[in-house]
């Protein structure tokens, strides 16, 4: 199903009881976070703010998040109804993956009633809140899709990347270079010329949820997003540079990017996806706005980032089904047969049907080596078709009584890797002498030693004592009440 626009799915979260308009007062100065954290962790609806303290009048009077906090709103986004197993909509992001449903040009939309450049530009005119207590500003951009183009190819990215409001027309960045759109920047500082840059607020969900994927190299995200959407993204020509940005959303921030050292501003820390304030503050690259188009009344769009035991954010809505996909693509198209599920998190687990020794080696080889890598499976846990890869009490099992530490956990090290996890020295972190992050990887490999029959009288793994022999069960399910038990047998396994 696609939305038109943002207003249109702003509705059918309020028709599904999934939003709440708070008309409290609200400073945006830490309280919006505040409240964001605390809504979040208490899985409360997604929240639409409408009393911003220094933001009851002007240009932008409201401001929204939470919209894929739960895997009922992605189902919404999806058009599938709030009930949808995580493999329906897995299936569907799957086949996004595989077909692309080009955008198509018009000529105008709702996005170009205001136009605003030169002195007319001062984002702070929008209620961008500062988000985590100890930020080093206030984040503008950490729910909107960054659009730029590679010079050489045309191939246009719509990532997710964070920027920080220094100025009323400047946004201060972090590149890496190995990322998408720092590939694009490094061939514009080549060139000796500013990267064009577009920001885009307020839109169908389906935007950030593939701008927050690993989508590959050389594949826009406009195209995955018209075949999640099922009609192509309509498109409209940026005033002041050479981009492209939906017709109908609520707003979009125009610029260049210069790599000139000398335009770098301070940026940073702040709450970055793993729950930690990430790097020391630094001078980076610089969003120079040139224009900024905005809808009539618009809804500023944001999210606050990090993510932990016990406190989820959006992240964690969209991660749980589009990193299940990615996943099971990569897996597949590598060849690495058996493969039963998949489980992405901090940990991620893969589920196999066990068919020769080191298979478990070669999934955690696709995982690395592949597209996605970049900040995913730095952890990867293998294990047998028999585990379920849902239940942590099984997982712990296997990996106490299948792992034997001198030989089934394997390092990786000496990979690229993500800058931002707090467990890496800071040297690790530098981009400028890397390009990227220098993870060490990990595999724990869960399954059974092949070579081991012998000991297991000639069966794949030892038999287990916990299961009873098929006529002790059904004599002691049949006189279950006779013994004078009172509760139901196999209640608790029925519940589970």
């Amino acid at each position: 199903m696609a939305y038109k626009d943002f207003r249109e799915w702003i509705a059918k979260l309020e028709e599904e009881g999934e939003l709440l308009r708070i008309k409290a007062e609200v400073d945006w100065r830490g309280e919006i976070g505040a409240v964001t954290r605390k809504a979040l962790a208490n899985g409360e609806a997604a929240t639409l703010f409408e009393n911003i303290k220094d933001y009851q009048t002007g240009r932008c009077t409201r401001l929204f998040q939470g919209g894929l906090a739960t895997k009922e709103r992605v189902a919404l986004m999806l058009g599938l109804p709030k009930d949808a197993s995580r493999r329906q909509m897995v299936d569907i992001v799957r086949k996004s993956l595989r077909a692309s449903c080009p955008p198509v040009s018009v000529k105008n939309g709702p996005v170009k009633e205001n136009i605003l450049k030169g002195a007319e530009i001062n984002l702070y005119e929008f209620p961008v809140p500062i988000w985590h207590c100890l930020d080093g500003g206030r984040y503008i951009n950490t729910w909107c899709g960054i659009v730029t183009k590679d010079p050489e190819t045309g191939w246009v990215n719509v990532g997710a990347y964070r920027g920080m409001l220094v100025d009323k027309d400047k946004i201060g960045v972090l590149i890496v270079p190995a990322q998408h759109w720092g590939q694009h920047f490094a061939k514009y500082k080549a060139m000796g010329k500013p990267m064009p840059v577009a920001c885009v607020f307020g839109w169908d969900e389906t935007m950030m949820f593939a701008a927050g994927s690993m989508v590959p190299s050389g594949v826009s995200e406009w195209d995955v997003i018209g075949k999640l959407r099922g009609e192509p993204v309509e498109l409209v020509k940026c005033e002041t540079i050479d981009l492209e940005v939906p017709a109908t959303a609520e707003m979009v921030i125009e610029g260049y990017i210069s790599a000139d050292p000398d335009t770098f501003i301070m940026e940073g820390p702040f709450g970055e996806y793993a729950g930690f304030y990430a790097g020391q503050p630094s001078k980076k690259p610089v969003i120079q706005v040139t224009c900024v188009t905005h809808r009539n009344d618009p809804i500023f769009r944001g999210s606050l980032e990090g993510a932990g035991p016990g406190m989820p954010n959006e992240d964690s809505g969209i991660y749980a089904i589009s990193c299940r996909a990615i996943m099971l693509e990569i897996l597949e198209s590598a060849g690495v047969p058996g493969i039963v599920d998949v489980k992405p998190g901090p940990v991620n687990v893969v589920k196999i049907k066990q068919i020769f020794q080191g298979q478990a080696r070669q999934v955690a080889a696709a995982l690395w080596g592949s597209h996605a890598s970049e900040y995913m499976f730095k952890t990867v846990m293998v294990v047998n078709d028999d585990i379920d890869i849902y239940d942590k009490m099984q997982l712990d099992w296997a990996f106490n009584y299948r792992v034997d530490p001198e030989k089934d956990i394997v390092t990786f090290p000496g990979t690229r890797g993500g800058v931002l996890d707090p467990s890496m020295p800071s040297k690790n972190r530098n981009i400028e002498v890397y390009g990227s992050g220098v993870w060490n990887r990990v595999l724990f490999d869960a399954t059974w030693d092949m070579g081991n029959k012998e000991d297991w009288f000639g069966l794949d793994s030892p038999p287990l004592s916990i299961h009873l022999a098929p006529e002790d069960d059904e004599l002691v399910t049949k006189r279950w009440q006779e013994y004078g038990f009172t509760s139901e047998l196999g209640k608790k396994a029925k519940k589970k």
